[in-house]
């Protein structure tokens, strides 16, 4: 009697359909560890940049964490203080690095936003309200900066910046916008922004996609931002970029960027409130934030605003022409103040 039993290596259909089986699972293989290799790729970037860049400053306590923060005091008496409260995508070290030496005359604080730079996330999620973030930098801000103050914001602070304006215009002295974010503007937010600020999927996208495009991709984001200008030599070093691709602060700047529209869709009205001196600064080839839409607008809404336009400056305008910021805080502050010297 013949042996029917089909044998997987003479018998051609079998051995093919055992040769696609092993196919696959050394496909899903390779895939799970290519995964896994890009996820550590993003961790070790986080944790590389976390080395190269520890903090250099001071904390403060808030309720439920610490915020950090850097300041510069003059060889002299001050003729007051300025804080900088940095936008999306970086940490207070650009705007001191960039504007620190230029406002030798005053107390300089520069603070990281919650979740960036070495400040801590307080309440997770929740902080990428602005007006959450607004209480946040005010809570910490009211114990390091008693004094009354000039507010300098660039970029997307300018949601939370405006807030504190608005529901705090006893502590300032005035509110300088660099190319600020102020109003909703045509298009909305990047589909990516949204999906990164998702829950569970994420801060797997982040680590899987979104890390390695932007590790690849700073150097090109730096060109945008100055664009039609150059990159400031050393900008990616002494503005500490790198501490962005932390997993959580990569998560929390899209976030802060995803709740961004709705807020000042909804904050726009209380703009003709604004009850102190403010100078929106932009450049004329901003192609990140609108001139138009955003500096423009608010200049013309606050009671007391100011429009200057910078000729073939992108979205840096600190970088670009500082000694026209200093300018404009020096005339805030101006020569009858209390705290002037000649």
């Amino acid at each position: 009697m013949s042996n029917t039993v089909p044998n997987i290596f003479t018998d051609p259909k079998r051995r093919r359909l055992r040769m696609r089986s092993m196919l696959i699972r050394s496909l899903v293989v390779m895939f799970i560890l290519a995964v896994a290799g890009i996820m550590f790729w993003s961790e070790w970037l986080g944790t590389q940049a976390a080395r190269d860049y520890p903090p250099r400053g001071s904390f403060v306590a808030v309720a439920g964490g610490r915020l950090h923060y850097r300041e510069s005091l003059p060889a002299r008496e001050a003729r007051g203080t300025v804080v900088l409260i940095h936008g999306a995508s970086s940490d207070h070290a650009d705007l001191l690095a960039t504007l620190g030496p230029d406002l030798g005359h005053y107390r300089v604080v520069a603070i990281d936003r919650p979740g960036h730079g070495w400040s801590d996330r307080i309440a997770g999620d929740a902080m990428a309200d602005p007006v959450r973030q607004a209480a946040v930098l005010m809570e910490g801000l009211d114990a390091i900066v008693p004094e009354r103050f000039v507010l300098l914001a660039h970029s997307l602070a300018g949601a939370a910046s405006t807030r504190i304006a608005l529901d705090r215009p006893e502590r300032l002295r005035g509110l300088v916008l660099l190319g600020a974010v102020t109003h909703p503007w045509p298009g909305g937010i990047a589909w990516y922004h949204h999906l990164t600020a998702w829950p569970v999927i994420g801060p797997v996208f982040a680590r899987l996609v979104g890390i390695p495009a932007a590790r690849l991709l700073l150097a090109a984001g730096a060109d945008s931002v100055f664009a039609p200008r150059p990159v400031t030599p050393g900008y990616l070093e002494t503005g500490e970029i790198a501490l962005l691709l932390r997993p959580a602060s990569f998560r929390a700047n899209s976030q802060d960027i995803a709740a961004t529209f709705d807020f000042v869709s909804a904050q726009v009205p209380r703009y003709r409130d604004l009850k102190m001196p403010v100078v929106a600064i932009t450049g004329d080839s901003d192609a990140i934030v609108s001139p138009v839409i955003h500096s423009a607008t608010i200049a013309r809404q606050a009671p007391q605003g100011r429009f200057v336009l910078l000729p073939g400056v992108g979205h840096m305008p600190h970088h670009a022409a500082p000694e026209i910021v200093v300018e404009a805080i020096d005339q805030i502050v101006g020569p009858r103040s209390g705290l002037a010297r000649n």
